[in-house]
């Protein structure tokens, strides 16, 4: 397929999304290439060629979301350590998994990090050459997954459309360091969407809200994901944002102070309505 015809295809789905979800910054599509970037074609922004520094990989979803911008990243374009090693870009030293990184930070005691640190996912060593975040309604390469910023309720949506077409629970794991990387990672490696809370390098660099949740989907399910949204939106129930229950009658004597005399007072109408109405069935 073109990328011209990929481009249209993924802004349909960019389009459906922001409209059923009402999210509030651009989905993002991401890739991972094992081959050079130019060798590739890809046209897009590189972060020491075009800013003049290196850039995290929260960074680079943030220029995405917010700004509509596509970027591509080798070795020499990343600042983030984990990043790095998440992505095979690097292998990891003795330290990485020893415990070090997070003891006295994230975990008590080193043995604690040993257990975090080493349980992280990690992509196979020196299997991509280059990262690549764009905004979903502006693709400058098929990405193989998509990340979804919004609201608890927004997940929700999200994850009932996903068991909607597969009857499978969607997995939140975290442990508040390498949120978003992690997710695109694990999601990598099991072909199955996930739930993240976004970390704290998301919150500090990449300017994720504190309301903000984070769902990552196979891009290769996307439409069937947005299919069901929209088969859900027609039975008015699981919808964004939740119609809200009106239908009860209200118990105004709950008022504190002066619910008595609401209550006292709407007693008398009721009296009133009843009298009226036998008034006129009697006169009839």
């Amino acid at each position: 397929m073109e990328l011209r015809e990929i481009s249209e295809k993924y802004k349909r789905y960019s389009n459906d999304l922001m409209e059923i979800l009402r999210l509030r910054t651009k989905p993002v599509g991401i890739a991972l290439v094992d081959k050079d970037p130019d060798e590739l074609g890809i046209n897009a922004f590189r972060p020491i060629k075009h800013f003049r520094r290196k850039l995290t990989f929260c960074q680079m979803s943030a220029v995405a979301r917010y700004y509509g911008m596509g970027m591509v990243a080798t070795l020499e374009d990343m600042a983030c350590p984990g990043e790095i090693i998440i992505f095979g870009f690097a292998e990891p030293p003795s330290y990485f998994l020893d415990g070090s990184l997070s003891y006295g930070l994230y975990t008590r005691t080193k043995e604690a990090g040993r257990t975090l640190d080493s349980s992280l996912p990690r992509l196979p060593m020196g299997r991509y050459k280059a990262l690549l975040t764009m905004s979903l309604d502006n693709v400058i390469y098929e990405p193989q997954v998509v990340m979804i910023y919004g609201t608890p309720g927004q997940m929700v949506k999200l994850v009932t459309a996903y068991v909607y077409i597969s009857g499978e629970k969607v997995t939140l794991s975290a442990s508040g360091k390498a949120g978003s990387d992690t997710a695109v990672a694990d999601v990598l490696l099991t072909g199955k969407p996930r739930l993240a809370l976004p970390g704290y390098g998301d919150r500090i660099v990449g300017h994720v809200e504190d309301y903000e949740m984070l769902f990552v989907t196979p891009a290769s399910i996307l439409s069937d994901i947005i299919d069901a949204l929209k088969e859900q939106n027609k039975t008015n129930f699981i919808v964004y944002p939740p119609m809200p229950s009106v239908f009860y009658r209200v118990d105004f004597s709950s008022i504190p102070v002066i619910g008595h005399l609401y209550a006292e007072f709407l007693k008398e109408i009721e009296e009133r309505v009843r009298k009226e109405k036998g008034g006129t069935n009697e006169g009839s």
